[in-house]
């Protein structure tokens, strides 16, 4: 289970994570180091997801155009926030070691935490919906498109 408190800039449609909680049921844990790099690393993929990772392709010959690092967005260290991170041990009954996967965990549970906050945090503009990525000009244009309808109701 994920949770995570953003900031939404209205100006601009910057997203900012201010905080990422994370419980995960592991198992048996046999390294917890491990275990918590797992997680991280899978949040940090996730928020790249929700936020900024987009694979374009162009509409009439469906050459890829964003097939380099200098077009495709990846989350830096610097907008991966602080994460806490819980890990319970409930051993699993499936097997004889206890053990459970970790691996997906982060990665599963990040896009609809950080896209659940920034909808919530938009919802008493009027959003109810951003497809993923989340990137600055999609959240921004959510908002510009709430407020006009708004205003034309």
């Amino acid at each position: 289970m994920q949770v995570c408190e953003v900031e939404v800039d209205p100006e601009t449609g910057s997203v900012q994570i201010d905080r990422l909680a994370a419980v995960d049921d592991l198992g048996l844990i046999i390294n917890p180091l491990i275990c918590e790099g797992q997680i991280h690393g899978g949040i940090a993929q996730g928020l790249g997801q929700a936020l900024c990772e987009l694979t374009a392709y162009d509409q009439e010959t469906g050459q890829l155009l964003s097939g380099s690092f200098q077009d495709y967005a990846m989350p830096r260290a610097e907008h991966i926030p602080t994460i806490e991170s819980e890990l319970a041990e409930i051993p699993a009954r499936t097997n004889p070691l206890g053990i459970k996967g970790i691996g997906e965990s982060g990665t599963i549970g990040a896009p609809p935490a950080i896209v659940n906050a920034v909808l919530d945090a938009l919802r008493p503009l009027g959003v109810d919906h951003i497809d993923m990525p989340l990137t600055p000009s999609r959240v921004w244009n959510a908002i510009r498109s709430a407020k006009h309808n708004s205003s034309t109701a």
